[in-house]
């Protein structure tokens, strides 16, 4: 090799290790030594973005514009992005601190959504999300079960997530719910975006403090093996067997342990390794006769052809947490109809939410509720269900 392409092999590696370690627009920056453009879109979690610095004094909108014009992903104008919280910016000097690694990562060191156009000093940093994941379902007054001065209950639609995602901030049940009854919420639960059902939105600090408060008790209640808990879920589930599956019975408990993991889909194990593995515990409370899958749901629900039939399960849910009783029913061989994202695990490309409608639903809810009153404070069990043929609705094409 001639000493001038060693140097450009040289430089090329360089290069590549620096954008490894750092976003795509800061590498290619230090490398050049001026100001760059970047769009990214091989990432689940940095997805159809581009990076951006500024070069001079510019409008927030101009600079969207010309990025926008520059890769051509004008979907949308820069006003339509601005109001969807799908643009992001941080000042030189934020910027240069929150890439060095040494440095500390706190919020008003992080990029920062900007949802109005304002006026750029250079070398600002521009994060554009151009081609923002929409949710066309909106939450109705039909779809607030219960509500009182202190939290509400909400039967949230499938494909609707509970609360902002990184590209959008209006598409969701915290923001829909608001602009519905002008009161200003906060999430006491989360459901994943395409599970549908009950969940608790807080309607201010102090119940939200005590909800909280109530799912904490009841993990540590549960891990220690006692059997009263201040809070119960119940969960329905269509669920994909075949003659490989285990055969489950009723009031059966169930352990997994969670690997824990930043990455989507999770992996649920039967034995504690060496890591921090969380523990995770269920309970099939009921198991229905089994439904053979015909070749219409298996065209609508894109079933691989290894699962022949479905059964429909209910399931208290002892341990919350991230997608518990969906990596726990894969790991039992039962992955949920609809759930593409534990459907192969082995799948190098998967996204990071399943596609499409999941047949799960959270369908009934209890918990204690402060009570006050003749001058004395107590506690009743407040109990919340929405049974509806919704779940089997959507596995059936008839």
């Amino acid at each position: 090799m001639s000493r001038g392409l060693a140097i450009l092999s040289l430089l090329q590696i360089t290069l590549f290790l620096v954008m490894i370690k750092t976003p795509p627009a800061l590498a290619l920056s230090r490398f050049l030594g001026t100001a760059s453009t970047f769009a990214s879109s091989n990432s689940n979690l940095e997805r159809h973005v581009i990076h951006h610095l500024t070069e001079e004094s510019t409008t927030l909108t101009e600079a969207i514009r010309s990025c926008q014009t520059q890769y051509d992903k004008t979907e949308y104008t820069p006003a339509q992005l601005l109001n969807l919280g799908s643009i992001y910016t941080m000042s030189s000097e934020k910027y240069k601190s929150y890439f060095n690694s040494n440095e500390s990562k706190e919020n008003n060191h992080k990029p920062q959504r900007t949802t109005s156009c304002t006026l750029l000093p250079p070398q600002t940093y521009i994060r554009i999300h151009w081609e923002p994941r929409r949710f066309s379902v909106t939450l109705t007054e039909k779809n607030i079960i219960y509500i009182n001065d202190h939290y509400a209950i909400i039967n949230k639609p499938p494909n609707l997530p509970c609360h902002s995602t990184v590209d959008n901030r209006l598409e969701n049940v915290l923001h829909q719910f608001t602009n519905l009854t002008n009161k200003q919420a906060l999430l006491g639960g989360r459901l994943d975006h395409d599970t549908t059902g009950l969940c608790v939105l807080s309607l201010g600090i102090n119940f939200l403090r005590y909800y909280n408060l109530l799912l904490r008790t009841k993990t540590e209640r549960i891990l220690g093996s006692e059997s009263f808990t201040p809070i119960r879920k119940f969960y329905r589930a269509a669920c994909l067997v075949n003659s490989q599956s285990l055969k489950i019975n009723p009031e059966l408990e169930i352990k997994h342990y969670l690997v824990n993991s930043l990455s989507a889909p999770k992996l649920f194990i039967e034995e504690k390794s060496e890591g921090n593995d969380l523990e995770c515990k269920l309970i099939i409370k009921s198991v229905s006769d089994r439904i053979e899958i015909d070749e219409d749901v298996r065209r609508k629900w894109d079933v691989p052809e290894e699962w022949e039939e479905i059964v429909e399960v209910e399931i208290e849910l002892l341990t919350g947490r991230t997608h518990q009783i969906r990596g726990q029913m894969k790991a039992m061989g039962m992955p949920l109809v609809g759930d593409r994202m534990y459907y192969d695990m082995e799948k190098k490309e998967v996204e990071v939410e399943g596609e499409g409608d999941m047949c799960l639903q959270a369908f009934r809810l209890e918990f204690e509720e402060p009570v006050v009153g003749e001058g004395k404070m107590g506690r009743k069990v407040r109990s919340h269900e929405e049974r509806s043929d919704e779940l089997g609705m959507r596995y059936s094409c008839e």
